[in-house]
């Protein structure tokens, strides 16, 4: 249990990873940076959304890695 996690490196739920055509990682972090969880937060960008419309516009991603929030990894031994 827990390989796939362990392979990327996932520390934190959520911790997002986006793979790029060529199988390499193109970016990985938190989802946003609203690591308040204020729905009424405003300027909150959302790199999960940009780094896929960079990649779908064939550029490089603007901001390949952040720091993931949220709960820790709780992996079996």
């Amino acid at each position: 249990p827990g390989n796939v996690g362990r392979a990327y490196g996932a520390t934190n739920t959520p911790h997002m990873f986006i793979i790029d055509t060529k199988g390499n990682i193109a970016y990985n972090g938190a989802i946003d940076n609203n690591t308040s969880i204020d729905a009424n937060k405003k300027d909150v960008i959302n790199y999960v959304d940009r780094a896929l419309t960079e990649l779908t516009s064939s550029k490089a991603v603007s901001t390949p890695k952040t720091k993931p929030y949220g709960c820790s990894v709780k992996y079996a031994r």
